[in-house]
């Protein structure tokens, strides 16, 4: 361990969230990674009355920090929200604001209108409420539009894609030159499988990962789904993700013939989430609109070949086992459907992706930033 190493202070109040969705496990592979570069300060500035109302994880409050050495942290290979939770559990300080002052501070997402920190440097995710409002409720749209106003206060900015950058450089009041890009790697299984025990692929089931909500594309992609000519009989539709707003899924087709092939899985482990990969003949993402899609990636890394719209950051994944759509026009998802199958055996090679897509890289880009 090395205590005298400079510290740098992360606000992870995406940690907090009870259900652990993209940016909240792109925070927890942040702090794994950088912890070994650096000893890290983790803090919150949400407000008791903040955490309860949303319901979040109370264990670090505002006014306190967990001190972690280099490599106290550790890495989570099986479930992720298991590692956080222990995390969030580990014996706190007072929050020590002089140092802070004397440091340099990541916001992972929420940014106070006041300076905390010597430096600070803030994360671009997407620009999606921006780009496609009538997915989000206002709620969500003007909490994003704070927090992509307040992103001037920083010295630096990390963008996790081109894309993300692209938009960064006519949405957000943040000089094009002071955005870094870094792509982040796995969401899971970054050196072994959570579910190791071994699994059969099937011939008649696709996956889905992602929050049930609009830019996701549901509709779109069960309308194809139940009435598309080009599936074999009797293949089914998995949905794995929590439920999010501003959808409650197909009522229209309750009396289709195909409705009962579609699965919704709810929030899974993991492991179990490992096992659906493994198991999946094939993924799809046909959202409208990503800065990064963690699920095209995890498939790839599992084996399965993966149907994917052809938009924002999603463009930036192509390479073999990827197959694009246009998410708009089912003629079109029926025609890489198609080009996938007649390519079967799918064969993907996973050295490069680690080596493109990896977090440690990620880790020194934002260890530099932050020096």
């Amino acid at each position: 361990m090395n205590n005298s190493a400079t510290p740098i202070y992360v606000e992870i109040f995406p940690l907090l969230v009870p259900k652990l969705t993209g940016i909240g496990r792109f925070s927890a592979r942040l702090v794994q990674s950088l912890n070994r570069l650096a000893p890290l300060r983790l803090t919150t500035f949400l407000d008791p009355r903040t955490q309860r109302v949303h319901e979040l994880n109370q264990d670090l409050a505002r006014g306190q920090q967990i001190a972690l050495d280099i490599g106290d942290a550790g890495d989570s290979q099986d479930d992720l929200a298991e590692w956080v939770r222990q995390l969030c559990a580990r014996p706190k300080q007072p929050y020590d604001e002089a140092a802070a002052g004397q440091h340099t501070g990541i916001y992972t997402w929420s940014r106070p209108a006041d300076r905390r920190f010597g430096r600070e440097i803030g994360i671009f995710y997407d620009f999606t409420p921006l780009i496609v409002p009538w997915s989000h409720t206002t709620g969500l749209r003007d909490g994003f539009n704070r927090q992509v106003m307040a992103s001037r206060h920083c010295a630096k900015m990390l963008a996790i894609s081109h894309s993300t950058k692209a938009d960064a450089a006519w949405l957000s009041p943040v000089p094009e030159g002071d955005i870094a890009v870094a792509y982040p790697g796995p969401s899971q299984c970054l050196t072994r499988h959570a579910h190791s025990e071994p699994v059969e692929r099937r011939k008649n089931a696709m996956l889905i990962v992602g929050t049930r909500e609009p830019r996701k594309n549901g509709d779109f992609l069960l309308d194809w789904f139940l009435n598309t000519s080009v599936l074999p009989e009797g293949f089914e539709l998995w949905w794995a993700g929590p439920s999010g707003w501003l959808w409650d899924g197909p009522q229209s087709f309750a009396d289709h013939p195909r409705q009962e092939h579609v699965k919704f899985l709810g929030m899974v482990s993991d492991a179990r989430l490992c096992e659906l990969y493994q198991q999946a003949t094939f993924t799809v993402y046909p959202s409208l609109y990503e800065g990064f899609g963690f699920p095209v990636l995890d498939s790839l890394l599992h084996g399965a070949p993966v149907l994917s719209s052809y938009n924002s950051s999603l463009a930036e994944l192509e390479g073999p086992g990827v197959f694009y759509f246009d998410p708009c026009d089912a003629g079109s998802l029926d025609q890489a459907y198609l080009q996938m199958a007649a390519a079967s055996p799918v064969l993907i090679d996973i050295a490069p992706l680690h080596q493109r897509f990896c977090w440690d890289g990620l880790a020194g880009v934002m260890a530099g930033l932050a020096a």
